[in-house]
């Protein structure tokens, strides 16, 4: 399966509308905080040009950041009045210590759905000690209950370090009955700096693992979902079976997917690099993207020379180069929880009965429809589909073009062009959908989060 496509642009974009914010989180990756906090802010004509540019370079998917956003509500409301009008879905990223009941209705009435907020811990000393706030765990359940109250979906991103790595359980239980639907289990990406690497952020490899086994038991006694948003290399991971819920997401940066915009407009490839490539308001995206950031998107310079001839490296990639880059100096290099080449002691693959009994169903005279508002853009050679949100996969032409032909039309598996493996593979990313074909929403979310078109498993899918 052809998996390293070059792209013509991102296809989301982290938007930092402001950099005011109401905390200051140790573990912030913000590089401008102490300098600045606080003095930049889009205007409205500039934000509406930022969200012009992005659509014109193909964006699908927007996440509005900071900065705390919620400091900011008018830009926030207008990122979101503006960009609705243009076709983009949402989401924001926030520690909704600002929340009240009014704002979350008049911001879900706008269509924002999901939130991703911070959570350092549930231990009071601790969270008001990371975030430096105090009654920082009231406020940010009274948040919480805000969104849900008013029908967002709240995420919780729960940055680890050597100061909280051991509340992971009780603090996703705490998340859970306030009826949050994720827990993050994200490692804390240090500041790139030439004093070198704080302890805190020098989490070994046993107290990683400690911490995801404790989502791993939380999961098991609450039926949350878990996740990282930053990437742990699968030679660490080991047993993909255990650990499935941190493997598979990748690096969307290194992708090809993601781009970072500060509040001044400045371009930069992730969230966490002080390195820019340019300024949004006064440089064509897209050229950038194909020009100072396609390092970002060459495997020959950004992965690590002992990860090369790994099955997984287009799952991996090394975990995360800017963790590499704070501990080494340079991109390319070791990530401190690296283990080794060949060290998965358990593969992981999409359930291989499932998988055969999908491939059986199709010979059922299955009804099939096409999932609706998909969205696409057109690529070198292939086409990008975004399937919803953030999830955007790239595609054939043949494929693409099949979509777009029976996308208002059912359709019965004589119509499909293609062979059975690539149909599951469809399916699984819900693309092709039939309602004679039942999933639990774990195996759905499965499809969708993980990169299973880069698994060995689906090697001889062409997609």
């Amino acid at each position: 399966m052809i998996v390293d496509r070059k792209f013509s642009g991102p296809t989301t974009a982290n938007l930092e509308i402001t950099e005011k914010c109401n905390a200051r989180c140790l573990h912030c990756y913000n590089p401008w905080r102490e300098e600045h906090m606080g003095v930049n802010t889009f205007a409205i004509d500039k934000l509406k040009k930022t969200i012009d540019e992005l659509k014109k370079a193909g964006v699908f998917h927007i996440i509005l950041t900071g900065g705390e956003p919620m400091s900011k509500m008018d830009v926030l409301i207008e990122a979101l009045t503006y960009g609705k009008k243009l076709g983009f879905s949402f989401s924001c990223n926030s520690n909704l210590m600002l929340t009240t009941d009014e704002k979350m209705k008049k911001l879900n009435s706008l269509g924002l759905d999901h939130v991703l907020t911070s959570f350092p811990s549930v231990d009071k000393i601790e969270n008001d000690k990371i975030m430096q706030v105090k009654n920082s765990v009231k406020k940010i359940e009274k948040g919480i209950t805000n969104c849900i109250k008013n029908g967002i979906r709240v995420s919780v991103n729960m940055v680890i370090t050597k100061f909280n790595y051991r509340d992971v359980f009780e603090t996703g239980q705490f998340i859970f009955k306030l009826g949050c639907q994720k827990m993050f289990i994200t490692r804390a990406v240090p500041p790139v700096s030439n004093t070198g690497v704080s302890d805190e952020y020098k989490l070994t490899h046993d107290e990683a693992k400690f911490a995801l086994d404790e989502g791993i038991r939380l999961k098991k006694e609450t039926g949350i979902m878990i996740g990282t948003l930053v990437n742990y290399p699968v030679c660490f991971l080991g047993d993909l079976e255990k650990y499935k819920d941190f493997f598979g997401r990748g690096c969307p940066s290194q992708r090809g997917h993601r781009v970072n915009i500060n509040a001044t407009g400045d371009l930069h490839t992730c969230v966490h690099e002080e390195t820019d490539y340019g300024n949004i308001l006064e440089d064509d995206l897209s050229e950038v993207y194909q020009t100072k950031m396609r390092t970002w998107h060459d495997k020959e310079k950004m992965i690590y020379e002992g990860c090369k001839g790994c099955d997984y490296i287009s799952t991996c990639y090394s975990g995360c180069q800017m963790i590499a880059l704070a501990f080494n100096g340079k991109f390319g290099t070791k990530d401190p929880l690296y283990v080794g080449p060949n060290s998965v002691s358990k593969k992981y693959m999409i359930d291989n009965d499932l998988f055969k009994k999908i491939e059986q169903k199709l010979d059922d005279g299955l009804i099939f429809k096409i999932k609706k508002d998909l969205r696409f853009r057109e690529e070198n050679g292939f086409d990008l589909v975004n399937i919803q949100w953030g999830n955007t996969i790239s595609v054939t032409k043949d494929i693409s073009n099949f979509i777009k032909k029976f996308e208002k039309n059912e359709f019965k598996l004589e119509k499909i062009p293609f062979n059975k493996p690539t149909i599951v593979f469809l399916i699984l990313k819900n693309i092709i959908q039939s309602n004679q074909l039942n999933f639990d929403n774990e195996f759905k979310l499965q499809g969708l989060s993980i990169n299973i078109e880069s698994l060995p498993y689906f090697n001889s899918v062409n997609v």
